[in-house]
């Protein structure tokens, strides 16, 4: 019986197409063509309606009984263009790189335990942070579930303009936190209220850096 390796490359080869153009028509690296017909990678379930197309066969054809599902290729590939759409009509897909939980504390991952979830912004090349907020500590002001957006590096201290706005800034003990800052009783000190009325405010905090909030999306978004 024909092996999903042999039958990749006696189609290409029926079809009179070099390695290198059938990966340019899907988007992809040659080696990765080259990969496919030795046996050592398959094509991800979502390519192989497209390259059953380029090979002029059916796709029950292409997966035959061990590259694929073509129910599972056809949904694959349908759900990223779905995606690819979403991206062209609403906004930047971007990753969420931390999150606001309880008393205000904000945890942003560091590359060894980066999340891999992913949202799309109602804008395009935000060059910011995106933080997802967890739990209700925050309520009503901050729901679970709702996207929030910072620039950083963050400034040293807070501008006028920020005052009376929520921030997220960091401290001298390396803590993170989303509060609102407001003058302090002292000339060139600040106060860091938390939305919460339970967590004690932050008097003459130890800014090392602030950041205002550039948006906040609700869930649903």
């Amino acid at each position: 019986m024909e092996d999903w390796p042999t039958r990749l490359r006696r189609l290409r080869s029926a079809t009179r197409l070099s390695q290198v153009k059938v990966a340019k028509a899907l988007g992809i690296s040659g080696p990765s063509v080259a990969q496919w017909e030795i046996g050592r990678s398959k094509p991800s379930l979502d390519r192989l309606p497209a390259l059953a197309e380029l090979y002029q066969v059916t796709l029950e054809e292409l997966c035959g009984t061990d590259l694929g599902d073509p129910h599972s290729a056809r949904r694959a590939a349908s759900e990223v263009a779905v995606k690819s759409l979403q991206d062209e009509v609403f906004g930047t897909r971007t990753k969420v790189v931390g999150y606001v939980g309880a008393a205000d504390r904000v945890v942003i991952y560091d590359h060894e335990s980066l999340e891999e979830e992913q949202v799309i912004l109602p804008f395009f090349n935000y060059p910011g942070r995106v933080l997802r907020v967890q739990g209700e500590s925050m309520l009503p002001r901050y729901k679970p579930g709702e996207l929030i957006g910072i620039r950083l590096p963050g400034r040293e201290s807070p501008s006028a303009k920020m005052l009376g706005q929520d921030v997220v800034a960091k401290l001298a003990n390396d803590q993170m936190v989303l509060k609102t800052v407001v003058a302090g009783a002292a000339s060139d000190t600040f106060t860091l209220l938390s939305v919460n009325p339970m967590v004690p405010p932050i008097y003459d905090a130890p800014i090392e850096w602030i950041a205002p909030i550039d948006f906040h999306l609700p869930k649903s978004w």
